[in-house]
């Protein structure tokens, strides 16, 4: 762990879900496809419903965004489903670096699992400008 986040390293590669927010279907399937494609275990997340709007209003600041509490509600969501090892779990989510308050999801990420008690699952950013590097992801 560094600066508040947790690395996902290149050991992880080889047993870690990464699961892939649904964002966009037809791009984020893409994007699946392609990690897929690059050896990784990965799932795009499909969970919908109230369920994923409580965990999004309970651990992220009701002033955010309603796109950013629905995307981190379904991710906190799935972890707290029981259907995967919380410790065999990575998330990733796309970070633009501009100034779109985009960039900031990755962050606020970070903060509700903290506060949901999973601050130990690795949040990869997926991006095009080097913001956030890991060392498990390329």
């Amino acid at each position: 762990m560094t600066d508040n986040k947790v690395l996902f390293t290149k050991e992880m590669q080889k047993d870690y879900t990464i699961l892939i927010p649904m964002m966009a279907p037809i791009h984020f399937q893409l994007l699946r496809n392609v990690l897929v494609h690059s050896r990784y275990n990965v799932e795009l997340l499909e969970n919908t419903g109230p369920s994923v709007v409580e965990q999004g209003l309970k651990y992220v600041h009701n002033d955010t965004c309603y796109p950013a509490l629905l995307v981190i509600g379904q991710m906190i969501d799935a972890l707290k489903s029981g259907k995967y090892d919380v410790h065999k779990t990575a998330l990733i989510i796309t970070q633009t670096g501009g100034g779109c308050r985009a960039s900031n999801y990755i962050y606020l990420l970070r903060k509700a699992l903290k506060k949901a008690d999973l601050g130990f699952v690795p949040v990869i950013s997926l991006n095009l400008s080097g913001l956030d590097s890991q060392p498990g992801l390329n």
